[in-house]
């Protein structure tokens, strides 16, 4: 097994399209270091300027008509009271209502852990989407060439051969993650070294850039022993494209906007869920009472622990179906 494993290793780092597809992981995530140092950068004089000159105009229009902006906002919320089935879900926040404050258009102090996570965040999908076609053409090509066939007159052990292939696409694709966010990380803590910012406290639901960056690492060879088992299944880099998309635009898009209910059982929102540390979704949940039926919008959070147990499951499910077919389907 072991002498297996070194070959589909050997034949993974080999194959061109693989090596295209990480060097366009490696540049992407190169872009992302520059998004950082423009996060990391303050803001020159001339904006300085600009945004102290919004401000005063902001405060000189507050002093003249803020107590008619507030009165008004009463005013309308009072009529939307009278109109609305349940009054109590009006409210328009006019007490919140204050003068402007010129932190609002300079915007906030840049922080390094905060603005780093925030641009780990969206990188997390690149290391979801590549590494499942990276590997789903890695083993679909054997099928399309037929080299399958010949691979199994000297290994005809095809549990064996499955097994290498798959454990090859998750493996390999570790260190690629690992270097892909030790970029991001490296390049956005140099730039906020280089200009001396970064030690605003970053939000309190924020996790750590560190930690997010070791999540998209585990999540990486998980996905991507899914996309070498969609392999198996489809034969076909094109057909594991279609069955991506398929399922990101018919379930996770479409049929979820149906159904909201479905929604914590998504597999973007579970794996948001792992990378970030939670996910919120919201479900409009009614009650009926003496005054009839209403209803409000209600949070609900999926933890980490439950992200990482689907994603477990559902990675699972898909090896073991593709080992299935495998074994019993005609590979010619």
């Amino acid at each position: 097994m072991s002498r297996l494993l070194r070959v589909e290793l050997d034949r993974f780092a080999s194959r061109t399209l693989i090596r295209l597809g990480v060097a366009a992981i490696l540049v992407i995530c190169c872009f992302a270091v520059v998004s950082a140092w423009d996060a990391a950068s303050p803001p020159s004089q001339a904006e300085q300027d600009q945004a102290k000159l919004y401000y005063e105009q902001a405060l000189a229009d507050w002093e003249a008509n803020g107590e008619q902006y507030v009165e008004d906002c009463r005013a309308q919320e009072e009529a939307d009271k009278a109109a609305s089935d349940d009054p109590a879900l009006v409210d328009y926040g006019c007490d919140q209502m204050t003068a402007p404050e010129l932190e609002s258009w300079l915007g906030g102090e840049p922080s390094f852990e905060g603005d780093t996570t925030m641009l780990l965040t969206p990188i997390s999908l690149l290391f979801v989407l590549a590494p499942v076609l990276l590997a789903g053409s890695f083993v679909s090509a054997e099928f399309s060439t037929g080299s399958i066939g010949n691979w199994l007159t000297f290994a005809p052990r095809r549990v064996r051969v499955y097994l290498s292939k798959v454990l090859a696409a998750g493996l390999a694709t570790i260190p690629v993650a690992a270097v892909g966010v030790g970029i991001v990380l490296a390049g956005s803590w140099a730039a906020f070294q280089y200009y001396g910012t970064g030690d605003a406290a970053p939000p309190a639901d924020v996790s750590s850039p560190v930690h997010v960056a070791l999540r998209i690492v585990a999540l990486a060879p998980v996905v991507a022993v899914i996309g070498a088992a969609l392999g198996f299944l489809a034969r076909h880099t094109a057909a594991v494209l279609g069955v991506v998309l398929a399922w990101l635009v018919l379930v996770e898009a479409i049929l979820v906007n149906w159904v909201r209910e479905l929604q914590p059982w998504t597999l973007a929102l579970n794996v948001q869920a792992w990378v970030e540390g939670s996910a919120p979704y919201q479900l409009v949940e009614c009650t009926v009472d003496e005054s009839g039926q209403s209803c409000q919008s209600v949070e609900h959070v999926i933890s980490q622990t439950q992200g990482a147990v689907y994603v477990g499951v559902v990675a699972l499910v898909v090896v073991a179906v593709a080992l299935l077919v495998f074994r019993r389907r005609d590979v010619s």
